[in-house]
């Protein structure tokens, strides 16, 4: 099958997406600050997912933490693309507006496998930047199809598994969440999401997000990160420019479990950003942008 079979959206957005307009279209790419929201094929159900930028650029796919959705990028997404860079941004399988994978196939390794199979059609390696519970994805895409990749950037990420009191934890939301849907998770969750320097408005944001997920999504996420192994070898392998963005003020990952790991190959870029909690692409996104179009550039320059 082509690339451009495998994307079922409406209109010329589908096409573009793909990079192969079919004959008689007069392809449109995204303008400046605009963004395209089409859809793709992964196996039996539909991804959503923003593009942003001319789809001739060096791509750049930016994942999304849990339990948030796309439009977390929303703010970033566009400085990023103004760069000169093709910029993706997928709603994972149950978060956003796509369709959840099912809670007995949830695992971080089939969230990998099924962004896999997004970034096949687009062709070129990309430069794949994930937050926290995206950042367990791009690790195990980083493991099991590193041939897609041509850099890795963890924001508000970590490279360890759970501890046994956190699995703990994530199974007891799990039954609550079960119990009494996503608004369970409030007002905890959406308070550790900021910094103490976050306005009100960014926490009556947070707390919509959160408020509004998808229960079933937000359960296999969960069982996802509860079974996670540890990979900080893969990151201390991954042959390509590694990112890690952290916020110094993050109350749900802490700084010591993103600190440097050893690198046996490539070159890595650690930025702390001061006052900043787990959300540095809503409370410094002009910082989080600059770093990830460093990084990208430097990812992009060094693929073979």
């Amino acid at each position: 099958m082509r690339a451009a079979e495998r994307f079922a959206g409406t209109g010329d957005a589908s096409v573009i997406a793909c990079g192969r307009p079919r004959p008689g279209l007069s392809p449109r790419v995204a303008g400046p600050g605009e963004r395209l929201s089409p859809r793709t094929q992964v196996g039996a159900w539909m991804l959503a997912f923003d593009a942003y930028g001319e789809p001739t650029g060096p791509r750049v796919v930016l994942v999304h933490g849990w339990p948030l959705r796309r439009d977390i990028w929303a703010e970033v997404a566009p400085l990023v693309a103004s760069a000169g860079f093709y910029v993706l941004a997928p709603d994972l399988p149950g978060f956003g507006e796509s369709p959840p994978m099912g809670f007995e196939r949830a695992s971080v390794e089939a969230y990998a496998d099924d962004l896999a199979a997004f970034l096949e059609p687009f062709g070129d390696r990309v430069a794949l930047a994930g937050h926290s519970f995206g950042g367990y994805v791009a690790l195990a895409l980083a493991e099991r199809r590193p041939e897609l990749l041509c850099g890795l950037a963890l924001i508000s990420s970590r490279t360890i598994a759970d501890s046994e009191v956190a699995r703990a934890g994530r199974h007891e939301t799990i039954a609550k969440v079960r119990a009494e849907g996503t608004e369970a998770l409030l007002p905890s969750l959406a308070d550790k999401l900021l910094g103490p320097k976050a306005s009100a408005r960014m926490r009556d944001r947070a707390a919509a997000l959160v408020s509004t997920s998808r229960p079933d999504g937000v359960i296999a996420g969960l069982a996802a990160m509860a079974s996670r192994p540890d990979r900080t070898a893969v990151l201390e392998r991954f042959p390509a420019s590694v990112l890690i963005v952290h916020g110094s003020a993050d109350a749900l990952i802490p700084v010591r479990e993103a600190a440097q790991p050893a690198r046996t190959s490539g070159s890595l870029r650690l930025i702390l950003l001061p006052g900043v909690g787990h959300m540095p692409m809503w409370e410094a996104p002009q910082a989080t942008s600059d770093a990830i179009v460093h990084w990208a550039k430097a990812s992009h320059a060094e693929r073979p």
